[in-house]
């Protein structure tokens, strides 16, 4: 444990070095991991932490998220996450509680890559086994998830518009399926619009903005919940998550409000605020960039360049 925290505190000493951008490469764009909507990216990375926290009309939630994902291939990857939340009521009459969440595995396969157009699309499977506390509003029967993934650049915008290509499209939609058929079968759809300095920086105009301003990207982030059956049947939530993050070669930092739109999404959530810790493995571990199929790889090419 100590040699890994080690290694995280040389990481964070050594941010301002690393202005290169590999992570999500797809032709000359870095698309990032976002708060809530899954990166279209197949990719080694290892979340220490996810916290967020929630005010609502019945009280307050802090949740610690984390997880791992690994490449099994250049297309195909596998990833492990869960949380520990802490739950305290409003009403003085019900108990504090804490506890995990259930744990999460996803299969996810990029079918499409186009560098020239910087488009990807991918395919995954979420599962939900019921592993976390009843206490903490864990299901105690299993789900499962299929979705679609997708990211797009806006390179392709004329001259006259060539500031906007800075902005990039991600995305995912999928239907949330329960083994317990009482549950609610929910449409889940999540779209995050990003606008890239980076990118700004070094395919558009170079400002020549110093660091750490010439490494963030804004973020803006659209979630869509929408009952099919069950209990919540024809009852849809909107929220939108506003926020940016510092991405370099070797970790991804960022914070982000979080808000209803929606009456339905109102009765949920007041406002809550969200942040991100996001080591990219590869970069910092080479050994971690070991595939099943395909074995040792090199370390993932800069935006721009003929391998990416």
């Amino acid at each position: 444990m100590r040699k890994h925290m080690g290694a995280v505190g040389l990481l964070l000493c050594g941010i301002a070095a690393g202005r290169a951008h590999a992570h999500g490469v797809v032709g000359q764009r870095s698309f990032i991991e976002p708060f809530i909507a899954e990166d279209v990216n197949p990719k080694n990375e290892f979340v220490i932490a996810r916290p967020e926290w929630d005010h609502s009309r019945d009280g307050r939630t802090l949740t610690l998220g984390f997880g791992l994902e690994k490449k099994i291939s250049d297309r195909f990857s596998l990833t492990l996450d869960s949380a520990w939340l802490d739950i305290s009521p409003k009403a003085a009459t019900e108990p504090h509680e804490n506890g995990f969440a259930n744990l999460n595995v996803t299969l996810k396969y990029a079918f499409f890559i186009d560098p020239v157009h910087e488009a990807i699309a991918s395919v995954a499977l979420e599962s939900a086994a019921p592993t976390g506390s009843e206490k903490v509003g864990a299901e105690q029967s299993a789900s499962f998830k299929p979705f679609l993934l997708y990211g797009k650049g806006l390179n392709e915008l004329p001259d006259a518009l060539e500031y906007l290509r800075p902005f990039a499209v991600q995305g995912d939609a999928g239907f949330e399926i329960a083994i317990d058929r009482a549950r609610t079968t929910t449409l889940a759809h999540n779209v995050a619009i990003e606008y890239s300095i980076p990118y700004l920086q070094q395919a558009v105009h170079d400002f020549g903005l110093a660091w750490p301003l010439s490494n963030f990207i804004g973020d803006a982030e659209f979630n869509f919940e929408h009952g099919v059956n069950g209990e919540e049947q024809g009852r849809s939530k909107v929220f939108v998550t506003p926020g940016f993050v510092y991405m370099d070669r070797w970790v991804e930092l960022g914070v982000a409000g979080r808000f209803p739109l929606n009456q339905a999404a109102h009765d949920e959530l007041d406002w809550g605020v969200i942040f991100i810790v996001d080591l990219f493995i590869d970069d910092i571990f080479p050994w971690t960039r070991w595939q099943p199929i395909g074995g040792m790889r090199p370390p993932t090419p800069m935006p721009g360049t003929s391998e990416s």
